[in-house]
């Protein structure tokens, strides 16, 4: 073989090898960009009612930071920027629906249910209006009604009804595809909900640690609905309740008396007690 052919051969080789490499880095970077658009955004709408004060907006920005410390995009819908048609339109692909704000009496049976934004949401208008892809968990932080109690309540409103209250509220949701339901009205006890379940504790599991300690749990027990699809369970817990000491002065000497204390409902859950972070149609974007 002369030198010349050599020389051909040598590049041809060159060439081919030059080509081979070129298309295989095309085609990684191709199938890169397919499994990056492959993996949803993950989403959160965050809501504060009308009417609301100040500083529940700040609390609900405590909420968007811990979620866009995990890559979650964050639809902020706070008064008086909370048309019901663009929450709609966010809640599509939302993982987690958060309402801050006031608790209304438009649920579904006329009891405890709704929302409270630029306008008043029925519960029958969520029931109809609202859709989910993603089986999100909806939270309730610091409504009338969301996790049991509600201003105006006399002392002590009774287990059976802080229940009533709750399925109220989270049934809508629960109808049109929400995974679970979660209620605190606790300064800082949505936070840490939020922190434990994206660590991907069980939503049941969560209620419990964090509540046993110093709440007492009046109901956690499984949901009798048969409108509802799925094995769910309830959990109520309450503070504070039975008697307290009092001194009188009844003429002029010291008799001890006792009065009833007030109970305040204010953490609830309504869901699956396994559910985690990857049961919920998210975890194809994480």
């Amino acid at each position: 073989m002369s030198c010349r052919t050599k020389a051909i051969t040598t590049k041809t080789k060159t060439m081919k090898a030059i080509t081979f490499f070129i298309c295989f880095i095309f085609i990684s970077l191709i199938g890169k960009s397919q499994s990056t658009q492959s993996k949803p955004q993950k989403e959160a709408v965050l809501i504060v009612g009308d009417r609301a004060p100040a500083e529940n907006k700040a609390r609900m920005e405590e909420l968007a930071v811990i979620l866009e410390s995990h890559k979650y995009k964050v639809h902020r819908f706070y008064s008086p920027n909370n048309k019901w048609v663009d929450i709609k339109k966010a809640a599509l692909n939302a993982s987690f629906f958060i309402y801050n704000g006031h608790g209304t009496t438009l649920g579904l049976d006329g009891g405890f249910g709704g929302l409270v934004i630029n306008e008043f949401i029925s519960a029958q208008r969520i029931v109809d209006e609202l859709k989910f892809n993603r089986n999100p968990v909806v939270i309730y932080q610091s409504a009338c009604g969301g996790a049991g109690s509600s201003d105006g309540d006399p002392l002590d409103i009774g287990v059976k009804e802080a229940a009533l209250r709750v399925a109220e509220t989270a049934k809508p949701f629960l109808m049109v595809g929400a995974s679970a339901y979660y209620a605190d009205n606790y300064y800082g006890g949505v936070n840490g909900f939020l922190q434990h379940f994206l660590a991907g504790e069980a939503l049941g599991d969560i209620y419990v640690e964090t509540v046993a300690s110093w709440t007492t749990i009046e109901m956690n027990q499984a949901l009798h609905d048969e409108t509802l699809a799925g094995d769910l369970n309830i959990g109520i817990s309450s503070t504070g309740g039975g008697k307290k000491e009092l001194i009188k002065l009844v003429n002029g000497k010291q008799v001890k008396t006792y009065e009833p204390q007030e109970k305040d409902y204010s953490i609830a859950y309504i869901g699956p007690v396994d559910l985690t972070l990857k049961d919920i149609a998210l975890v194809a974007g994480r």
